[in-house]
């Protein structure tokens, strides 16, 4: 049964959409490019391998050319009951001239006949001949080789010229040849991985942009170009950054209205109990102030992790620790400090600040001596801060680091500690490609180590 004109129309539009859908894709697009490069090289290597009028490789054809040319056009200017007693006393032992009527026609064609018949051709085509070139033995191409010249002025007769080839007919892939093709194909290879890379180069930067978005979360909308799935791609990767974004600074906003209007009260009841005159309630309520305080603090210094504006810049750390150290000494802290004299760190100063004091502060919290020990290996910087408290327990310590996580049966809670400062202290680490890792020391006491890997990106950074 024949088709109707309305479903091959369908069977078209199908077949066009299929194609358009293949073609916007990365498997389509990467489809297309090595078949036109393939294509491309195929043509342009044959082109070049057996393109008719391209010249000749010397020697051949060229002795026999100029011979018969020359014989060819002393004959067009002699009479023509003259020209085949001319042609006798003008052949040679390479080349027999004969003027005929009727040549007996050779039949075998070869590429090396075709390089003399456009050579006698191409020097004959001021006078009007018209060659023929072929060969008398299929056997043996080269052992006689009959050209047929007929001069414009005579139909009558033709010019026949017998000659040969020394030496077998040379291959067609030389050294020219061949270095063209592999100049060819290294141009297309090269050629094709721009293209590609030009395809591909927007996943490459949606990448980038999601490594980026992992620790700065104000990130300008990723530019959606490429194929279709990369487009996709980017198009719900802006969608998240921006929900996820609004989301982090709508709970900003509302922790941060929330303690605002916390401060008010708390203020107001702090001068209620100073004018009270019982020193017990007095005692108990400063304590529950202090607490929610100190909450509402490390809530919105918790929050604030990762999303300050504040640049890298190179920093000694060691010094930066050495005064840290002091001051905690000064104020009657049994710390001290063991490292080198000087140690370059590209980081943030106040977040490296913020590190040392909460790590310093969660050990003077439980232990009575604090050591700090910083040491450079290679490009790992490690600093160390060490107590003789009463230690964590290895089931735990992963998840002390995480927000709101307190162990106060295990390590003598403090008022005021809301279980954020380790988590603080980690943010902050990991912001500067480092680790935070927590140690039991024996037989007693904890340390707290942090890993910094100086990237060749932060030494480049220097200059």
């Amino acid at each position: 049964m024949p088709s109707s004109p309305m479903s091959s129309s369908s069977d078209a539009r199908l077949m066009r959409r299929f194609l358009s859908d293949l073609f916007s894709t990365t498997l389509g697009q990467i489809l297309a490019i090595i078949a036109c490069s393939s294509a491309i090289t195929l043509g342009l290597f044959i082109l070049l391998l057996f393109y008719p009028g391209g010249p000749p490789t010397p020697p051949w054809p060229w002795p026999a050319t100029y011979r018969i040319a020359n014989a060819a056009r002393l004959l067009a200017q002699t009479p023509v009951d003259a020209r085949a007693k001319t042609a006798l006393t003008l052949q040679s032992p390479a080349v027999s001239l004969d003027v005929t009527a009727l040549p007996a026609r050779c039949t075998v064609n070869t590429l090396d006949n075709g390089d003399l018949q456009r050579a006698l051709q191409a020097e004959l085509h001021d006078i009007g001949a018209t060659v023929s070139v072929h060969s008398c033995d299929s056997r043996n191409p080269n052992a006689t080789i009959q050209v047929l010249v007929r001069l414009h002025d005579d139909d009558a007769t033709v010019l026949e010229a017998r000659t040969q080839r020394s030496g077998p007919e040379p291959p067609r892939l030389t050294f020219p040849v061949i270095g063209a093709l592999i100049f060819l194909c290294v141009g297309v290879a090269a050629m094709s991985a721009w293209a590609v890379s030009r395809v591909i180069r927007p996943l490459r930067r949606l990448a980038d942009k999601a490594e980026a978005f992992g620790r700065e979360i104000a990130l300008a909308p990723i530019e959606e170009e490429g194929p279709v799935e990369i487009r996709r791609a980017a198009h719900a990767f802006n969608l998240m950054q921006e929900r996820i974004t609004h989301s982090l600074h709508n709970r900003t906003r509302m922790l941060a209205a929330v303690s605002h209007d916390l401060r008010t009260p708390l203020t107001r009841m702090r001068l209620q109990l100073d004018t009270n005159e019982s020193e017990t309630v007095r005692d108990k309520l400063r304590k529950d102030i202090d607490l929610m305080q100190t909450m509402v603090s490390s809530a919105l210094a918790f929050l604030r992790t990762g999303n300050d504006d504040e640049s890298k810049e190179w920093l000694d750390l060691s010094a930066l620790i050495a005064t840290i150290c002091d001051e905690y000494e000064e104020a009657g802290a049994a710390i001290r400090y063991e490292g080198p004299r000087q140690i370059r760190c590209f980081c943030r100063p106040d977040g490296m600040q913020r590190v040392l004091a909460n790590l310093i502060d969660n050990a003077l919290r439980f232990g009575e001596t604090v050591v700090v020990v910083a040491s450079v290996r290679a490009e790992t910087i490690l600093i160390d801060v060490s107590d003789d408290g009463p230690g964590i327990p290895e089931t735990r310590l992963r998840d002390v680091l995480e927000p709101f996580v307190r162990l106060d049966p295990s390590r003598r809670g403090q008022p005021g500690s809301v279980g954020l400062g380790l988590a603080i202290v980690r943010d902050i680490v990991r912001a500067h490609g480092g680790e935070l890792t927590l140690i039991n020391r024996r037989p007693v006491g904890l340390t707290a180590r942090v890993v910094l890997q100086q990237s060749a990106h932060d030494r480049l950074a220097e200059g």
